[in-house]
């Protein structure tokens, strides 16, 4: 697989992530650092298996089951998430459900990333004036 821990479950990184499903194609918006993304091929049954309360390990083990040839492309797509900050480690989860029943039928998970507008959403005068002292008075970090 990867150097990724696999273990446990993972949640969507919010507030700083959003995400939507329009029609099948999943766009996530990490605020954070203005970047926007798109889930293709079986990304986006991953991305709901996760949304679920799916953890990586019953995921990667479904997915070796029933088609390896997706195995390494799929640790790489789960290594993404997690990289790109979209999702984190759900320390609450008390069950994780571990029996998936999917066939993967359709093309590898792929999580492309697009920063063309990074700027202008990262760009957040309302939230990055001091507290204290109002604007104009940026806040320091």
């Amino acid at each position: 697989m990867s150097s990724a821990n696999f273990a446990g479950v993972y949640v969507i990184n919010a507030p700083d992530v959003v995400a939507e499903n329009f029609d099948g194609q999943i766009v996530i918006l990490n605020l954070a650092t203005g970047h926007y993304f798109s889930v293709e091929g079986l990304g986006g049954r991953i991305w709901e298996l996760i949304l679920d309360g799916y953890g990586f390990a019953a995921i990667s083990a479904n997915v070796a089951s029933r088609r390896p040839e997706l195995v390494e492309s799929a640790a790489a797509f789960l290594q993404r998430l997690i990289e790109s900050n979209l999702v984190r480690p759900d320390l609450r989860a008390s069950h994780v459900p571990d029996e998936i029943a999917e066939a993967w039928t359709g093309e590898e998970p792929r999580l492309i990333v697009y920063d063309d507008l990074a700027e202008l959403i990262y760009a957040d005068p309302i939230h990055d004036v001091d507290q204290q002292a109002g604007w104009p008075t940026r806040k320091t970090e």
